[in-house]
């Protein structure tokens, strides 16, 4: 684990995908999107993302348009029809991990807590179902954002929305890149998850950056 340096911290930002949430649909959707797209290589993610997280769309009908058009591919109607089935047939297994309720509500008792994800504007509903949910009505999301982490704007506006100055925030997240260098390079703090072989977790390695496998450590160190 990286430690933490000397100050108070006084609120927590997560990341939402393999951090509190997952999807162990097989297929990913995810993966099925990029392999009929033929979108391969480094930085295949990346291109989904710009593709489909970075503007409001009403659906994964809508979504699937828009990687079109972003990628210049278009895809026989059959081939889209059925990505759009395989998409809403994964999203009914989208969970939180199992130690997340907990962990939020006792984390919620001492610190601001916020969310901040690259991430699709459609089939969220679970976000705002029950009490883990109430927890994370300080949202800030790509799709809504029109940008994509590791732009430093994103953790800036982050820190706003809590009202909070950036070295009193830590951010939790499973990309080294995304979450835990950009936001370090606002002045926040960050540890990085690495949640077993959740799907499409990011998996650099760092010699400084043992990664936390669960919240546990989280709430251990800062002590609630």
């Amino acid at each position: 684990m990286h430690p933490l340096e000397a100050g108070p911290i006084r609120g927590v930002i997560f990341d939402l995908w393999n951090t509190l949430a997952y999807n162990d649909h097989r297929p990913n959707p995810i993966i099925a999107l990029a392999e009929s797209f033929g979108v391969s290589g480094p930085g295949w993610v990346r291109r989904i993302e710009r593709g489909m997280m970075l503007r409001p769309l009403s659906g994964i009908e809508e979504g699937i348009a828009s990687l079109s058009g972003d990628l210049g591919v278009t895809l026989p109607r059959g081939e889209a029809a059925r990505l759009a089935r395989l998409w809403r047939e994964a999203c009914r297994k989208t969970r939180f991990f199992e130690d997340v309720p907990g962990a939020l509500e006792r984390l919620a008792s001492r610190y601001r807590l916020g969310l901040l994800s690259n991430t699709q504007s459609f089939d969220l509903e679970f976000l705002d179902e029950g009490a883990t949910g109430s927890l994370l009505k300080s949202r800030l999301l790509s799709c809504h954002a029109g940008a994509l982490k590791p732009d430093p704007a994103l953790f800036l506006r982050m820190a706003g929305i809590l009202g909070l100055d950036p070295p009193e925030l830590l951010m939790v997240g499973d990309n080294l890149r995304d979450d835990v260098l950009g936001s370090e390079a606002v002045g926040m703090q960050a540890l990085l998850i690495r949640r077993g072989d959740a799907p499409l977790s990011f998996q650099e390695s760092a010699a400084d950056r043992a990664p936390i496998r669960s919240l546990q450590p989280l709430l251990d160190l800062l002590g609630v």
